[in-house]
């Protein structure tokens, strides 16, 4: 008997997985939206003392000056209320200095208006205008994550625009406006945490267990920075001449100890961040890949991971507190006097408690986030 056979007619189905990455883009689009146009309850204070920048462009070669490398120049405004206005202005091309750029015809420049000698109102050029050229490197920036990374690359530049938006309009003004800054650099670090996570991530186990091992280690960080900070008896100021500069402007009711601590906070949730959701993503891809393996052996292997990866990272911190700050690593390596004595000045000593407490909060990050997505159960959707 001939057997038969039966067709089968597979139907296509359209895929529809990239619906719940546009829906996370319009919700991040959307919560970027409300925090720029929400009102904010602090506003940043003004400092009249400092002159009001204008841009510029030089419609003449600079000619030099008499005796030095002082200069004049025409310069056309091209904003405020005297748009398009041609003057003079006091050229400074630093031909003294290794390594200056001198300034040519055509170059946009920042304009400040200042007094001379006699008193009167005489304007000067203080710097480039670089405003242009950075808005290229940031569109080739956002092109070049987009290209790589997808739609996971444009959720992270999304989280990234709502972590500045929250640190300008929001954070920085609580800080300035006599808030307790341990309160402001918490609520600021869970803010953007959470956003970050979830905007990156979605709602999830993982997005969950990131943000409870970057919650822990932030919480450590805050712990150590001020035992290190009552340790060492620093002063209000920290080492930091900028500060004492923001006295008459801030006046006397902004703690100014509770903002390098609220700096060193912040200046931790990025490679926290990091630490964490690499590993809750070992986790997960370790259950996946062998779903009999047991917790304790899918912990192991995932701290295993974590260690190569801390490893890698452990100089990180370190590093970018150094580079930061290497102009005062040179100053105090220069000065007269022990080296001791030199390195455990205020100046220095902060900027090692910054990066102490820092890498303690990453090296946490690695068996807070571990546990956290073994206990909450990722990859075991």
């Amino acid at each position: 008997m001939p057997e038969t056979r039966t067709s089968t007619r597979r139907v296509p189905r359209t895929s529809r997985a990239w619906l719940p990455s546009v829906a996370r883009l319009l919700a991040s689009a959307t919560l970027l939206l409300v925090l720029l146009v929400a009102p904010s309850p602090w506003t940043l204070p003004t400092d009249t003392n400092a002159p009001v920048l204008l841009r510029a462009v030089l419609v003449s070669q600079p000619l030099p000056g008499e005796g030095g490398s002082s200069g004049s120049a025409t310069v056309e405004l091209l904003e405020g209320p005297r748009l398009g206005e041609r003057l003079t202005a006091s050229v400074d091309q630093a031909s003294d200095i290794a390594g200056s750029i001198p300034y040519n015809k055509g170059d946009e420049v920042l304009l400040a208006e200042v007094t001379d000698a006699s008193g009167g109102a005489v304007f000067a050029v203080t710097d480039r205008s670089r405003g242009g050229a950075l808005l290229i490197a940031l569109a080739l920036f956002a092109i070049a994550v987009v290209a790589i990374a997808g739609a996971v690359g444009a959720r992270a530049l999304l989280a990234l625009t709502v972590t500045g938006v929250v640190l300008v309009r929001f954070g920085i003004p609580a800080l300035l406006s006599g808030a307790s800054p341990l309160v402001v650099a918490g609520a600021i670090a869970l803010v953007v945490g959470v956003s970050s996570v979830v905007i990156t991530e979605g709602l999830n186990r993982r997005a969950t267990a990131t943000i409870l091992g970057i919650g822990g280690s932030l919480i450590a960080v805050a712990l150590i920075s001020i035992l290190l900070d009552r340790l060492l008896a620093f002063t209000p100021f920290a080492g930091d001449s900028d500060l004492v500069n923001l006295i008459p402007i801030l006046g006397g009711n902004v703690d100014l100890r509770g903002i390098g601590l609220a700096a060193a906070m912040i200046g931790t949730l990025g490679i926290v961040d990091d630490v964490a959701a690499t590993q809750v993503a070992a986790v997960e891809q370790i259950r996946r890949a062998d779903v009999r393996a047991g917790t304790l052996d899918v912990g192991s292997r995932a701290l295993a991971i974590g260690r190569s990866h801390v490893g890698a990272v452990i100089n990180t911190l370190p590093l970018a507190y150094f580079a930061a700050s290497l102009p005062l690593v040179v100053a105090a390596l220069i000065a007269p006097g022990g080296i001791a004595s030199r390195l455990s000045t205020e100046t220095v000593a902060v900027e090692v408690v910054r990066a102490l407490a820092g890498t303690a909060g990453v090296l946490l990050a690695m068996p807070l986030a571990t546990a956290s997505a073994l206990l909450i159960g990722v990859g075991e959707e």
